[in-house]
Order: C-alpha cells, then sequence, then structure tokens
C-alpha cells in the first residue's frame, strides 16, 4: 500500500530582514556583494506515514513543528524537496482558520466544509453529527466572532474531522478545548485511523502524544533529531532539552510542566534503584521493597522545592506518579553549594516488564522546572506466578462444594 504521506529532503528557508534591496544591491549579489541571511526553518527533513498510522511532531518553540503542519496543508510551499499527500487531506492548524467572524456558526460549517473538499450535500448529510460533536447547538446562528476559543477549536475540529479524511493534520489548538472534549477528539482520531486515516499531530502535551501516536519525530532547530516510538521520541526530546538548558543555562521545557524554563538551580546527579540490602539493583522481584535514590547539588538557595518521580512502562503508560506536594510533604529549604539525596521508600507489586524511572525537581510554585530526567533509569521485574498485567493485586483462591441439588446432609 502506498504512503498517505511521503516527505523527502524537504528544506524551507526564510530570508532574514525586511528589506528590499536598490537595483544596485540587488545586482551586488551577484558580483560578490552583499550577502543574504536565511533561517532554516526546515532543514532536510524526510518521513513517510502509512495509512493508519499516526505521527507526532514535537520540539520547542521555533523548532520548526508548524512549519511542517504547513507544508503539508499548502499554506507555504517548501524551497527544496518533495511533498506528496495521498487522497483528501484535512487540517486543523491555527485556531479560527477558514472561519469568517461576521458569519454564523452554521454558515461556516458550510463555509469551511466547502474549504476542506466537502460537497454541499455531503454537509448536509453531516450537518447534525458536526454540530452534535461540536455542542454549539444553543449558539448556531450567532456570528462565530462571539465564540470563546473553546468552540472555535470544538467547531474547527468538528468539521476537520467529519470531512471523513484521508490524512488529518491537527496542531496544538486542540489545548483550548476542556478535558471531556480533548477526550472526544482522540476517541475520533482513534475512529477515524481505524478507517484507515493518517493522523499528523502536534502537542505539548507530552501524554497526549504517547496516548494519541505511534511514532514520533522530534525538532530541534529545524533539524529533525530523533524518530522512532512515541514513548522513545518523549524521551529524545527530553534529553536534549536537558542538554541544551545545561549548555544556555535556559531553555524551554514542555510536558506537564509545558513551556517553562529549566534552570539547573538545582541539578539531578544520579538515580539509583536500591534493594531491601541497600545494594544498587537493576532487576526487582514482584512485590519486593526498594528505595529510589535521587541525588541534587543546589547550585542556587532554594526555598522548599517540590520532588516527584515517576514510574512508566517502557511504552510511556504512567504506573505510578507522586510528588512531595501531592503528599502534603513540607520540604526543607536548600542553599548554594549543598548536596541532598532524597529517598522514595516503596514496595514494587509490580508483574514481570520492564519499566521505566523519571524524576522532577521543581520550584515550589510549580512555575518551572530545576531539572528533570523523563527516563532516569530501567529496571525490570520478575514475577513467578504468571499473572498478566501491571500491577499484582495477589488474588487468593478458595474452593466451596457446594451440596446437589437433591441430595440430603
Amino acid at each position: 500500500m502506498a504512503p498517505s504521506i511521503q516527505f523527502e529532503q524537504v528544506i524551507k528557508k526564510y530570508r532574514i530582514g525586511q528589506w528590499l534591496p536598490s537595483i544596485r544591491e540587488a545586482l551586488g549579489r551577484f558580483s560578490g556583494g552583499r550577502a543574504e541571511n536565511y533561517h532554516m526553518a526546515v532543514d532536510n527533513v524526510s518521513f513517510a506515514l502509512e495509512p493508519g498510522e499516526a505521527l507526532g511532531i514535537i520540539g520547542p518553540n521555533g523548532a520548526g513543528k508548524t512549519t511542517i503542519l504547513k507544508l503539508l496543508s499548502g499554506v507555504t510551499y517548501p524551497t527544496s524537496g518533495q511533498i506528496n499527500i495521498r487522497g483528501r487531506y484535512s487540517a486543523l492548524i491555527e485556531l479560527g482558520a477558514g472561519f469568517h467572524p461576521d458569519l454564523t456558526g452554521r454558515e461556516n460549517i458550510f463555509l469551511n466544509g466547502t474549504i476542506l473538499g466537502m460537497r454541499r450535500a455531503d454537509i448536509r448529510n453531516r450537518f447534525d453529527q458536526i454540530v452534535e460533536f461540536a455542542g454549539i447547538g444553543n449558539f448556531l446562528d450567532t456570528p462565530v466572532k462571539r465564540y470563546s476559543s473553546g468552540m472555535y477549536a470544538r467547531l474547527g475540529f468538528s468539521i476537520a474531522a467529519h470531512v471523513d479524511p484521508d490524512v488529518l493534520i491537527v496542531d496544538e489548538v486542540l489545548a483550548v478545548g476542556d478535558y471531556s472534549f480533548q477526550q472526544r477528539c482522540h476517541a475520533r482520531m482513534d475512529e477515524l485511523r481505524a478507517k484507515g486515516t493518517a493522523l499528523i499531530f502536534v502537542s505539548h502535551d507530552m501524554d497526549a502524544v504517547r496516548r494519541v501516536c505511534d511514532r514520533g519525530l522530534v525538532m530541534y532547530r529545524g533539524k529533525n533529531i530523533f524518530q522512532g516510538s512515541a514513548a522513545e521520541a518523549v524521551v529524545a526530546y527530553s534529553d536534549a532539552v536537558r542538554r541544551a538548558a545545561r549548555d544556555l543555562k535556559t531553555t524551554t521545557a514542555e510536558g506537564g510542566l509545558a513551556e517553562r524554563v529549566m534552570s539547573f538551580d538545582a541539578e539531578i546527579e544520579g538515580v539509583t534503584l536500591l534493594g531491601a540490602n541497600g545494594r544498587p539493583i537493576t532487576v526487582v522481584q514482584s512485590g519486593d521493597s526498594v528505595t529510589v535514590g535521587v541525588d541534587i547539588k543546589f547550585h542556587k538557595d532554594i526555598e522548599e522545592p517540590i520532588f516527584s518521580f515517576t514510574i512508566r512502562t517502557t511504552d510511556g503508560r504512567i504506573v505510578y506518579d507522586t510528588t512531595t506536594r501531592w503528599k502534603k510533604i513540607r520540604t526543607p529549604n536548600f542553599v548554594a553549594g549543598e548536596r541532598c539525596r532524597v529517598e522514595y521508600k516503596l514496595d514494587l507489586p509490580l508483574l514481570e516488564g520492564e519499566y521505566d524511572l523519571g524524576v522532577d525537581v521543581i520550584s515550589t510554585d510549580f512555575s518551572h522546572y530545576y531539572d528533570r530526567l523523563e527516563r532516569a533509569m530501567g529496571f525490570w521485574v520478575k514475577s513467578a506466578d504468571g499473572a498478566q498485567g501491571l500491577v499484582d493485586l495477589d488474588a487468593k483462591v478458595a474452593f466451596h462444594r457446594l451440596a446437589l441439588n437433591g441430595a440430603g446432609d
């Protein structure tokens, strides 16, 4: 089967500056005169997507994510390279794109549906489904300029998702919707994928990327620095952000605390999993007691930082996530140059499989990370009873003989 999307060695560059050259300056370009500077928004990126696959594109602001979506949707064109999309595509890459503010929701359904390639008869047939999914029935005949950002997002996604596209392109505009609407969007995307729709999904919510996507593509400064499974891509992105933060001492970190600064005022120096005897281990027997030790160095005075750790499966599902704030633990203040070991003692009634530990140090107001490791270390759990799943609930089995019908004592 032919790929739904082929994105081959694509480059998109923009000239830096708004100056308009004189004839002399224009001619000077060809005779060793003033050189032009370019920004490589997308720098030699390639990927392919099969029908029914979902690709998450992640990276910090300015990495080239939205440029890729605009290239795919035809809003702009590549400087070089080839882009091929097989079949009908539908894109939701900007809040309110394709809407006329003075038209009502009803009128914009027909306008936007037509822009996306639907025939008027198809729009009529799906009109009730679009309105019901968007949840704007009471405001259907109100001009959309009076809609909230959430109503814009609901209506825009509902129209795009009912085109029955071969390719659906969704930017992070869904973040303005409430939790219930986001879950309905995820369910609708799953439904479309089951029918063969290929999905391109951009989000700053790393758990949503793990939930929605099979694969991930990590962009950084216009380059594709990693392609692999969605869970591996989230880890690769977290590692890249951490390396950049270490080099620059300031950068954006995305995920649970989207678009926040990783300052490295406190730095995670090591993470160790310890057995009951206090020795480091990487293999645990199901039900054993263990200690997670996190060594931290403080480079500045810090008041009441929040410490957290997470256990995930290797495909990114959260098994356990906690913070000192959630446990109502008031942490001490620390001074520059001080070191501290934070220990988490717990039993691990997990069933056999591979798991990852992640750890964070966060400011007391949750405004930014000091440091975070999405995958600090991996460990393996061994189970003896053959049960399947995540947690060993240690079911007890008993048999009680019942008297046969009509039989006496």
